[in-house]
């Protein structure tokens, strides 16, 4: 593993270098591999030589006893000197069975190896990067897409499609090796079609080149925004986003397709001046060797033959050669953009092992005149010159509004970034000195917003573990586990869970809801027992009852360490031992809780505003007294809540999650998409016509060989009439196949690129309609589902643009050809046709875990960073890799042992041809020419069933393409808009109701999340849900937002069902932020006109900022609403991401808005603006809100307690209060109130 990780420095930059990842084995692979393709390649034009012989016996015998020198003067020699040729053919069949075998088997398993072994090396170099190349460079390609995707190509390139390009150069230097031997003269002649050949070839790979790398960017570019979108599903769903997506996706592959249609005429031109070099070639040849033939420098017409035919062979392996040296030039145009990250420095290399590592660390931490500007926004200072001090064993807090460098401070000290000016010592030496793996490693943190990674609940929090304790047995580490979880209160949860521990998450966690994220987060931070403790709003998702008894566990797990909090919840830093205040990038104040009380400044005001006011008299210590095991298991018994989960679909309906669902034919694919292709059936059929035209010109070539065969025994002068004649032909062949291959090649790729353009959309339009709960599949997720995006139309376009018409011209090839030679000579025709038909194969694709793998992490890289879990990755990935590699094994073998019976069966067929058609001749039922129009026809025929082989591979990863493809078109989503409901939308006044609703995710098999919900919301009112994580709330709102429909039971809306709704319509009335915001690549105005269907003024968009809190930071931006957003919003902090988020909600002007804790990540600054701008239009607008901190909902008209799906209190913050239950201890959990008296 470490030879991987630092093979990413000091590469050869040029394309060859992808051979420099080859260890000893692969280089012995490839030796053996290629040496064996240049020998198979070299054994056809060898074979010309016995079939030159072969042809002037025929003629010989033909011509009557006695008329040459080979003693052929009875049918029994004849018969003899035949069988003796015949097992020449046998021989060569054999060997080149074998030989071809070896070549694709060693070559394609060397290919695995090596490209596995990039993969490992560009997620290892990837992972080196520093975290601000993230946030400024993903937009240009998603990793899904280049890990994956570019490594299928790089494979395709120098697997088998490299051991065929190896032959067909062996193939074509030796047979003009063997025509030199023959007849040096005519073959120098004919040679003039060479330097043609090698002069398109070249100018059409150059272009190539150059038009492929831009496209793969583009490509890439698409991938970012579909992994991105297909992440944050719900978001989309709520703002009725996917029409305005769609576009911004589509905008990219019309881009990408601009680009492929400039690619034509090359494509057409190279084409058409190959097959007229080689007809041309042809004709030329057969035209001097008759006049060298007539003048007595050639013998016989073997000579001439075996001249043409290895003439003929080494300009049909050009053939071969050109379309695999497309697919190389893919792997090329692949590997120079994975080779751009992969020869990046790391400013910030955490596999390092340069660095100080201490024995001890001691925890203290300064801050010296540290300044600092994120390298996207640098004439906005992030951090001014700021000083402070955080002593060992202490907690420090950090307070004040959203922006102004508290999170700043946490990605300098664990170095993702690094300060302008000014430094931060630990220990008393810049931490810049120390390894930077080391440092990591005695710091943890808790983020504002939780990662957990797909995997068991017990191997989330192992991750946390470093050092020695990675080697410890698996019962000891489920101890710590353990020990980690009852800490953070999570482990009762945890033990209600279906599978416990063991218990998979999903993708992005979404099987917890995020208070149950937050705590495991914390468990994993507290498992390795840290020096020092970062703690970024860890109890910001977090209900009052859960956050009193996890601040308690964090109080005793910080006992003795150095602890950063960073909080807007600032009852969880009153007991700090220092709070710091900053402004702006600077410190304005600091102290205990109670000296900046007394200072009656910011932070006496920000207290002030997060008060919940007088509460019943009742001791805050005798809240959880006696019943905090109870209270916690009455949350853990709760099921968790499932942010992505299964629809209420009826339970009758198919399961439509299962890809193995259609399994059409090959052909029946093609017939299908073929069938939808109106728009360009002109152009198809042009090309029908141009492939009809070029595979019979194949059967029509055996009937002017088997003439010129023939001329060569009749007199020279009687015969030069007619040998010029039959050469005219073939050069008039030449003037055919060029026009023929040149539409074919030109219009094909305009074709194929914008059907390729049209399933790709497509894939995107479908998968984006869907239903939540597809997403909720493993083999659903936003990876593998974006590695499928950029796969699949790649190989639909093989089959559509290359492929369908290759296959017709080598179709209309085998059939007219089988057709002649019956025609001509049935019983021959008979035996050597149905002796020789191909069999295809089938193959899958393999990639979609390790793609899912590597976006994951690369979308978490800052947890990861901060967890050193590099190397750990690397290693998953790794094991990835190594089952992908096994199991193709299986495939190579199998797919290997066709290819060489493709390869060799030709001969086998010549054995068995010139056998029994020796037969036929010697007992006079076939004459001369009879023999060889049908030999010729069955050989070209065989030719053509090689090149089908050949295609396979392609053919075999089309067909399961097409097959997903057409399997997404019979996924119908049970929430979506129709001819029914198109234009019902919501009633314009009326109650929202929701009746007697149970609710259960449809894969759950335990209790329902709801149990017999019922709740009356009147228009213009205020209504609030709290409650313990994982209680419900959340999935209500999913429920009002027509995520899902209720198990049983029913939500109306003015009395309406809204399942009888629009849901474009209905949705278009209310507006969700939820607790973690999404923002996609794009301006900040992009993100804020997210769905909206009407363009708003710029003063609109700016007025909804002022009522979201957000015009100011907006402003303060040099490019104001056009500054970029970044990857995921990363540019921003959490806060100004919730603001944009919020402010995307309100331009909607919605008459419902539904609030997902919406303000958990706002300071107390922004947050009563917020609050205030929601207050003044709650005369209007009704308003559902989720919350834990209480102080936010303190005066809504209705507050709900909910508990174990059920609302077991409802009332007035007043009233609630007095009843002195549930929501009364939540708020004394909460209150400054007594404090502040």
């Amino acid at each position: 593993m470490p030879t991987v990780l630092m093979r990413s420095q000091n590469l050869n930059p040029r394309r060859r270098r992808i051979f420099t990842f080859c260890d000893r084995l692969d280089i012995l692979l490839y030796g053996i591999g290629l040496t064996a393709a240049i020998v198979s390649g070299a054994s056809l034009p060898l074979m010309t030589i016995i079939f030159g012989n072969f042809t002037s016996d025929f003629t010989e015998y033909a011509s009557g006893p006695g008329s040459g020198s080979s003693g052929l003067d009875s049918p029994q020699s004849f018969s003899h000197k035949v069988d003796t040729f015949t097992l020449w053919f046998v021989y060569l069949f054999i060997g080149r069975f074998i030989i071809s075998y070896i070549a694709t088997e060693t070559v394609s398993i060397a290919a695995v190896r090596v490209t596995r072994t990039i993969r490992r090396t560009f997620l290892a170099t990837l992972l080196r990067q520093e975290v601000e190349r993230f946030d400024n460079d993903m937009a240009n390609g998603s990793p899904s897409s280049q890990v994956t995707t570019n490594g299928i190509r790089i494979n395709q390139g120098i697997a088998e499609k490299l051991a065929i390009l190896v032959q067909a150069i062996s193939m074509f230097f030796s047979a003009f090796i063997v025509a030199l031997v023959v007849q040096w003269k005519l073959a120098l002649i004919t040679a003039c079609i060479i330097p043609a050949i090698v002069i398109v070839a070249i100018v059409s790979i150059t272009i190539d080149i150059g038009f492929e790398i831009r496209i793969v960017r583009i490509h890439s570019q698409a991938a970012v925004l579909a992994q991105q979108v297909l992440s944050s599903v719900k978001t989309v769903h709520a703002f009725w986003a996917q029409e305005k997506l769609i576009k911004q996706y589509d905008q990219f592959l019309i881009d990408a397709r601009k680009l492929s249609n400039k690619k034509s005429p090359n494509i057409g031109l190279a084409n058409a001046v190959f097959y007229f070099s080689m007809y041309g070639g042809t004709a030329l040849a057969f035209w001097q060797g008759f006049r060298m033939f007539a003048s007595g420098e050639i013998g016989n017409v073997g000579t001439v033959l075996t001249v043409i035919l290895s003439i003929n062979i080494g300009a049909s392996s050009m053939s071969v050669v050109a379309p695999q040296l497309g697919v190389i030039t893919n792997a090329s145009a692949a590997a120079a953009e994975l080779f751009e990250t992969i020869d990046r420095e790391s400013k910030v290399d955490p596999l390092s092992e340069e660095g100080e590592c201490p024995s001890t660390c001691e925890g203290n931490l300064e801050v010296r005149n540290l300044a600092f500007a994120y390298p996207s926004r640098p004439s906005a200072p992030a951090l001014r010159g700021l000083n402070l001090s955080i002593p060992a064993g202490k907690t420090t807090a950090l307070v004040g509004a959203s922006g102004c460098g508290k999170s700043t401070i946490v990605g300098l000290l664990e170095r993702w970034y690094l300060p302008d000016s000014g430094e931060i010592l630990l220990d008393n030496r810049n931490i810049a000195d120390y390894n930077i793996k080391w440092l990591r490693s005695q710091i943890r943190i808790v983020q504002q917003e939780p990662i957990l990674f797909r995997g068991t609940v017990f191997e989330n929090i192992a991750k946390g573990l470093v050092g020695s304790q990675l080697e410890l047995p698996l019962e000891q580490k489920m101890k710590l586990v353990q020990d980690a979880c009852r800490l953070s209160n999570a482990h009762d949860f945890i033990e209600k869970l279906p599978q416990g521990y063991q218990t998979q998450v999903g993708e992005r966690a979404s099987m917890l809801s995020g208070g149950q994220k937050q705590r495991l987060v914390i468990a994993r931070s507290v498992i390795s027992d840290p020096q020092i403790l970062l703690l970024d709003e860890a109890t910001s998702a977090l209900d009052p009852r859960s956050e009193g008894i996890v601040q308690e566990a964090l109080n005793k797990v910080s006992v003795n360490k150095t602890t950063l909090i960073i909080a807007h919840k600032l009852s969880t830093i009153q007991s700090a031992d220092n709070i710091v205040v900053i402004s702006h990038g600077e410190v304005v104040e600091q102290g205990t809780h109670n000296e900046l009380l007394a200072l009656n400044g910011q932070y006496a005001a920000l207290v002030q505003a997060q008060d919940l006011g007088d509460v019943a008299e009742g001791p805050l210590d005798g809240v959880f007294e006696g019943n905090d095991d109870q209270g916690q298991n009455d949350m853990a018994s709760k099921l968790p809540e499932i942010t992505m989960s299964r629809s209420s679909l009826d339970i009758s309906e198919p399961d439509h999650n299962t890809s193995h669902a259609i399994n059409y034919s090959l052909f029946k694919c093609l017939f299908i998409m073929i069938r939808e292709q109106k728009d360009v059936y002109h152009w198809m059929a042009l090309l029908v016509f141009a492939c009809l035209i070029a595979g019979g010109s194949y059967p029509a070539q055996a009937i002017i060989y088997s003439r010129l065969i023939n001329v060569f025994a009749l007199p020279p002068q009687a015969a030069q009439g007619d040998a010029n004649f039959f050469a005219l032909m073939f050069f008039i062949f030449a003037l055919i196949n060029m026009g023929a291959y040149l539409v074919i090649g030109w219009v094909g790729n305009v074709v194929g690129q914008k059907i390729t353009h049209r399933y790709r959309l497509e894939m995107f339009q479908r998968v984006l309609n869907l239903d939540l709960d597809f997403f909720d599949e493993p083999e659903n997720s936003s990876g593998s589902l974006t590695s499928k995006l950029s796969s699949m139309p790649n190989a639909i376009q093989d089959l559509i643009a290359q492929g369908q018409f290759v296959l017709l011209v080598c179709m209309t090839n085998i059939f007219a050809s089988c057709i002649l030679a019956i025609a001509y000579g049935w019983k021959l025709g008979l035996v050597v046709v149905f002796a020789g038909m191909p069999v295809l194969r089938d193959t899958s694709e393999r990639f979609t875990e390790s793609a899912a793998l590597a976006t994951e992490a690369v979308t978490s890289i800052r947890t990861l960073a901060s967890l050193t879990l590099e190397k750990q990755i690397c290693s998953e990935y790794d094991a990835s890799l190594d089952h992908i590699a096994k199991s193709a094994l299986k495939t190579i073998t199998w797919a290997s042992l066709g290819y060489a019976l493709s390869q060799s069966l030709d001969y086998l067929l010549m054995a068995l041809g010139f056998w029994y058609g020796s037969r036929l001749i010697a007992s006079g039922e076939y004459s001369n020419t009879q023999f060889f129009v049908v030999f010729l026809s069955v050989l070209f025929g065989g030719q053509a069933a090689g090149q089908i082989f050949a295609l396979l591979a392609t053919l075999a990863t089309a067909h399961v393409a097409a097959n997903y493809v057409l399997w997404l078109r019979t996924l119908k989503a049970s929430i979506s808009e129709n001819g029914d409901n198109f234009d019902t939308g919501p009633p314009g006044n009326g109650d929202l109701q929701v009746k007697d609703v149970m609710f259960r995710y449809k894969r759950r098999e335990a209790s329902p999340v709801l149990n017999g919900i019922n709740m009356t919301i009147t228009p213009g009112s205020y209504t609030a849900c709290v409650g313990a994580s994982g209680c419900g709330k959340s999935t209500l709102i999913a429920l009002l937002e027509r995520f899902y429909d209720p198990t049983s039971g029913c939500i109306t809306m003015g009395d309406v069902n809204i399942t009888t709704l629009s849901p474009r319509l209905y949705r278009a009335s209310m507006s969700l932020v939820q607790q973690h915001p999404t923002l996609y690549n794009g301006s900040i105005r992009d993100n804020i006109l997210l769905g909206l269907q009407y363009e708003p003024t710029d003063e609109e968009i700016l007025d909804a900022c002022r009522e979201a809190a957000a015009f100011d930071f907006i402003s303060s931006l040099p490019e104001g609403l056009s500054t970029s957003c970044g990857s995921e919003g990363l540019q921003f902090s959490g806060g100004q991401r919730q603001r944009i988020a919020i402010a995307r909600s309100l331009i909607r002007k919605p008459r419902l808005l539904l609030l997902d804790e919406a303000t958990s990540a706002l300071d107390t600054q922004s947050e009563k603006l917020v609050q205030n701008a929601l207050d003044r239009a709650a005369s209007w607008r009704t308003t559902i809100a989720v919350a834990h901190r209480l102080s936010t909902i303190r005066h809504a008209d209705m507050i709900l307690v909910f508990s174990d799906g059920k609302i077991i209190e409802r009332g007035t913050h007043d009233q609630l209060q007095h009843l002195k239950g549930q929501y009364y201890e939540m708020c004394l959990a909460q209150s400054f109130g007594d404090r502040l008296s």
